[in-house]
């Protein structure tokens, strides 16, 4: 089956077996010819375990903000894996509360601002500029929002949106049109430590108390970046960093807490 990009253009170095794994199944589908349709509705008989763990610990995290108020605000969208979990888990269980929305914001242009604190580039896991950038599958992601949409209970109703630019102006914007937004889950995964310490200081304010903040890359080495901006922004409030956990059964995310 055609990818849309490969995968080494938009998520940098893949490991051997990785690559054994992928090239294994994509000879498998296209010697066998199934459509699309075949594999998406059969989706866990070709689901790689490890992208099935991130699904479960996406489906966790959602089930301790399903009775709460408020949307689900995700600041780094890359393809749209857990953009699209996100609605797809709103959609499920709250179809008629049209209220509840996620908004990705992104880029799409991949890690970029590097700073010392986030250390040096790691080619092995994707660390260098550009790396994760999807600038030339846009319109495929912002197509599947539409699609999305049309998907759900009420077709064609709202439930996810794409707000794409530098989030330093997106995000402050958005909020001066959007007073009155508050957060039951916000998701971070900009993997650095810039956008992170900018998102925890525009956004956390406005995660009700209970919701979840949840990051992708915390503690996890060479992601320094995103740790520091973490214990930096909570120094600077004056508090101490909240308890982070993280599931034993899955990598994504590395961290979350409770506000």
């Amino acid at each position: 089956m055609k990818r849309s990009a490969p995968n080494t253009e938009t998520k940098g170095n893949q490991r051997p077996e990785d690559l054994q794994y992928w090239n294994s199944m994509e000879s498998m589908l296209s010697s066998a010819g199934y459509s699309y349709q075949h594999v998406l509705e059969q989706w866990p008989v070709y689901v790689r375990r490890m992208h099935l763990q991130r699904f479960l610990a996406h489906y966790e995290l959602f089930k301790h903000v399903i009775d709460r108020p408020g949307c689900i605000v995700e600041i780094g969208v890359y393809r749209g894996s857990s953009f699209f979990t996100w609605s797809k888990l709103l959609e499920t269980f709250c179809p008629t509360d049209r209220t509840r929305k996620v908004f990705g914001f992104d880029h799409f242009q991949g890690l970029q601002s590097f700073r010392e604190e986030d250390g040096g580039y790691y080619e092995k896991y994707g660390k260098t500029p550009g790396s994760y950038q999807t600038v030339d599958i846009k319109e495929e992601i912002f197509g599947l929002v539409d699609i999305h949409n049309q998907d759900n209970l009420i077709a064609g109703v709202e439930r996810c949106r794409l707000i794409e630019g530098d989030i330093r102006e997106t995000v402050p914007n958005f909020l001066m049109e959007n007073p009155g937004l508050r957060i039951a889950l916000l998701h971070l995964d900009v993997d650095l430590y810039d956008p992170t310490l900018f998102a925890l200081g525009q956004l956390y304010p406005l995660v009700i108390k209970g919701g979840l903040v949840v990051l992708d890359e915390y503690g996890l080495i060479p992601w320094q970046g995103e740790t520091k901006a973490v214990e930096d922004y909570f120094r600077e409030c004056g508090v101490s960093v909240p308890e982070i956990r993280k599931f034993p059964f899955s990598t994504q995310p590395h961290g979350y807490f409770v506000k």
